[in-house]
């Protein structure tokens, strides 16, 4: 007995070749992600910062970063205020944001992405 071959089946084992052939990996029914730059070093580069900050951004998916604006804390109330080269230490998270950030023929757009993304 002959079966006619089911159209699904085609289309899944497209999607298969297609992942295969981008070097994608991940479940054969899911759609492969579009490749994102990472922006993390053009963000640091472009966003404000005051003299005494240092600022990180990491890509978290997509077009998602978390950056963290870094700045000393005051040494006064050490016992050993002469401790600057200890930055792990002495230097705290003084504003931390949640961003979407793309790239245009104009630069970087930058804003504030919502806190439930």
């Amino acid at each position: 007995m002959q079966t006619t071959p089911d159209p699904q089946d085609d289309r899944q084992e497209a999607k298969k070749q297609a992942k295969a052939d981008s070097g994608e990996s991940g479940p054969a029914f899911a759609e492969p992600e579009q490749r994102v730059s990472d922006l993390s070093k053009e963000i640091v580069a472009t966003i404000g910062k005051q003299r005494d900050e240092r600022v990180t951004c990491r890509r978290i998916f997509a077009d998602y970063y978390r950056c963290n604006w870094w700045a000393p804390q005051a040494t006064g109330s050490y016992d050993n205020p002469c401790m600057a080269g200890l930055t792990v230490t002495t230097h705290r998270v003084r504003r931390s944001e949640w961003l979407h950030v793309t790239r245009s023929a104009a630069g970087l757009a930058i804003e504030r992405a919502a806190e439930s993304v």
